[in-house]
């Protein structure tokens, strides 16, 4: 059965799941997961097209019938759950219960930490702590970022992060304390859309000042309906947990980088005033 953990669609899930039980078993057909269910298969065939979502009373009924039990059930269940969110603050919420469950590790940055997307030099320094050596000279440490800052930006920045009980100075430089930061449900203050901003204006001065091959910077534009939206959202989400994993298993650090990835609507949508 295909990996359920891999996956930020419940009804992807399912279909593959049914398809890959269906060449197994002839009997595992729609009539039999209608009667496992109950539902009839005009229902189910709604469900993989994504035109209508699982009610909640048959949430556990339908884990069941594909014999998912303990973590795996647990995982489906927020899912769902995930999956009809009404808007991000709930889709944030749920999302942070996956990235748990999947075992990918980070810390939410509440309110009272905010001030660290004050300013894009925090995130920076704080990842390049994790490899960099540090004897006390602001000044060196600062020229190594790109852009270069000055040291008294640098040694502000490291304070904060001692204040904010994200690094701890040590005899041989500093500590990082914490794994994997994301702003969990803090993302719409205006702190976070400052530092957006900032790692946008980053990525735009990158065009001219980074050679092609240290970068990879590209654009797509595309003719979309609400329904596709909230796919390619979902997409976005399971990718940013996919580079989690890939960065958390990298031993030989030697280098910062940040990824933005960016969605945006280039017309007014059906919704807007005109």
């Amino acid at each position: 059965m295909p990996d359920l953990f891999t996956y930020l669609e419940y009804r992807d899930f399912l279909k593959d799941a049914y398809e890959e039980r269906r060449q197994r078993f002839a009997y595992f057909s729609y009539r039999f997961i209608g009667n496992k269910v109950g539902m009839d298969s005009s229902y189910l065939t709604r469900l993989f097209q994504k035109k209508l979502h699982l009610g909640d009373d048959l949430v556990d009924r339908m884990a069941h019938a594909f014999g998912l039990a303990d973590d795996s059930l647990e995982y489906f269940r927020v899912l769902v759950l995930f999956n009809k969110a009404k808007n991000e603050v709930q889709a944030r919420a749920f999302h942070e219960q996956l990235m748990r469950l999947r075992g990918v590790s980070y810390q939410v940055v509440g309110e009272d930490r905010i001030e660290y997307f004050s300013h894009w030099v925090h995130a920076a320094l704080r990842s390049m702590l994790d490899y960099h050596a540090f004897d006390g000279d602001y000044d060196a440490l600062g020229a190594d970022l790109n852009p270069p800052v000055d040291g008294q930006t640098v040694k502000a920045s490291l304070f904060l992060l001692e204040r904010l009980g994200m690094a701890r100075r040590t005899a041989t430089g500093y500590e990082v304390l914490d794994n994997h930061l994301h702003s969990g449900e803090a993302w719409k203050s205006e702190a976070i859309k400052h530092f957006q901003k900032e790692t946008m204006d980053l990525a735009s001065r990158c065009l001219d000042r980074v050679p092609a091959a240290r970068r990879d910077i590209s654009t797509m534009t595309m003719n979309i309906d609400a329904e596709t939206l909230g796919d390619l959202k979902v997409m976005v989400r399971e990718f940013q947990e996919n580079v989690a994993r890939l960065v958390e298993g990298s031993s030989k650090s030697d280098r910062v980088y940040h990824l933005n990835i960016q969605l945006f609507p280039l017309s007014r949508l059906p919704e807007d005033p005109r």
